[in-house]
C-alpha cells in the first residue's frame, strides 16, 4: 500500500510529464528571453550584439534574432538580423528568402561549411549553411504579439521557421531599456509564400 510521500512523487512525475509533453512547452516568455540575451563587445571593432537563444522547434536548424549597434564612428540605429545556421546532408544553396504578404528583405549569405565528421570521405559529413536576413525595426515592432513566419530557399532544399514573439519583445525590450510586456494574443499564423520572392543578389560577408 503506498504512503502519502510515495502518493506526491507520483503526482508530481505526471505532471512533470504532462507539461513535458504539451506542444510549443519549448517556447518560453519574453521576460526569460530578455533575461538570457547573450552580449558581445568587440572592443576593435566598436560593435555591441545582443543575441537571443536559439528560437525553439527549429529540428536540425539554428536560427537566432541578433541586434548589432556601433559603440564608436557613424552610430546609427542598431541592425538586427535573423541569422540561422542551417544543416544538411548535402549544400542547399540557400539565397532567397519569402514572407507573408510577399515582403522582401535583405539576404546575406555568410558561410558555407563542411563539418569536420573524423573521415577523409567528406561525402559523409553534414553541412552548415550560414545566412542572415535583415529586419527592419519597424517590422518587428509590428510583429510582437503575433510573430511571423519565413521561409529561406535554395536549390535542393527549404528552411521554413517561425520567430516567436516571445523573442522579438524580449530583444526589443532590452534594447529599449524598458521591462518586456506579454503580447502574445491568439491571431492566425501567416503563412509564407508558396514561391520565393524575386532573388536579389545575395551577399557573401565574413564576420
Amino acid at each position: 500500500m503506498m504512503n502519502r510521500t510515495t502518493l506526491v512523487r507520483l503526482a508530481i512525475s505526471v505532471a512533470s510529464l504532462a507539461t513535458l509533453s504539451l506542444p510549443g512547452c519549448a517556447t518560453r516568455d519574453a521576460a526569460w528571453v530578455h533575461d538570457n540575451l547573450e552580449l558581445i563587445e568587440n572592443f576593435h571593432a566598436g560593435t555591441k550584439v545582443l543575441v537571443t537563444p536559439n528560437l525553439p522547434d527549429t529540428g536540425a536548424h539554428e536560427a537566432q534574432l541578433r541586434a548589432t549597434a556601433r559603440t564608436r564612428g557613424n552610430r546609427r540605429g542598431a541592425e538586427i538580423a535573423l541569422t540561422v545556421r542551417a544543416e544538411f546532408d548535402d549544400f542547399s544553396f540557400l539565397d532567397r528568402v519569402s514572407f507573408a504578404n510577399g515582403r522582401a528583405f535583405p539576404l546575406d549569405v555568410e558561410k558555407r561549411v563542411t563539418d569536420d565528421c573524423g573521415t577523409t570521405d567528406k561525402s559523409l559529413c553534414n553541412v552548415h549553411e550560414y545566412v542572415s536576413v535583415k529586419l527592419p525595426r519597424k517590422y518587428l515592432m509590428a510583429k510582437r504579439s503575433s510573430g511571423f513566419n519565413v521561409k529561406l530557399w535554395g536549390r535542393r532544399d527549404t528552411v521554413a521557421l517561425f520567430v516567436p514573439p516571445q523573442y522579438i519583445e524580449g530583444l526589443l525590450a532590452r534594447m529599449e531599456h524598458r521591462v518586456p510586456e506579454d503580447l502574445v494574443q491568439p491571431a492566425l499564423v501567416e503563412q509564407p509564400d508558396e514561391g520565393p520572392a524575386p532573388a536579389s543578389p545575395a551577399s557573401s560577408r565574413s564576420w
